[in-house]
């Protein structure tokens, strides 16, 4: 199994021992939202949180590790690269696997961040007890979430992962 697989396995079953945690430790009462500021400004019972919370972390974990089934499936008029040179190399069916590889490999890295993002929220909703928190809990990891996807975005489309080799 590669590794950007495990990763993702792993990071799912982070975000699901959360939520889990959560479950058995939280109050009735989680806080749903946070403003810009950390303070708390809605609450959900507990069943809400955790099926809001869960049923979209489920959803995407189902995305992303589908990727590997439904990729090599999807015809080519449907792939979008950068440029139409990158699109017909790599749609041709001599690169077409190499491809079918790559795609899905990418998508478990984001599938990793994004899981742990999740996992981080639900950890900080499920602990907080008064009425705030500090806006850097949260405003910190979403922002290196952000920068690590769109660093990860310039290293498949600037980087050379997909770069067309020279004749």
């Amino acid at each position: 199994m590669k590794l950007s697989r495990d990763a993702l396995l792993l990071s799912s079953l982070v975000f699901i021992g959360v939520l889990v945690w959560v479950a058995l430790t939280a109050g009735d009462e989680i806080p749903a939202h946070f403003d810009g500021s950390g303070q708390v400004d809605r609450m959900d019972s507990k069943l809400s949180f955790l099926l809001t919370m869960g049923g979209t972390g489920f959803v995407l974990i189902g995305l992303f590790a589908s990727v590997r089934w439904w990729f090599p499936k999807l015809p080519a008029q449907f792939v979008n690269l950068p440029t139409r040179h990158m699109h017909e190399y790599w749609t041709a069916d001599e690169n077409r696997s190499a491809l079918n590889r790559k795609v899905p490999e990418d998508l478990d890295w984001i599938g990793v961040a994004t899981m742990l993002l999740f996992a981080w929220i639900a950890g900080v909703a499920g602990t907080t007890t008064g009425d705030s928190v500090s806006a850097w809990v949260l405003a910190v990891p979403t922002a290196l979430y952000l920068l690590a996807i769109l660093g990860y975005v310039v290293f498949i489309i600037k980087g050379g992962r997909y770069r067309v080799p020279k004749d």
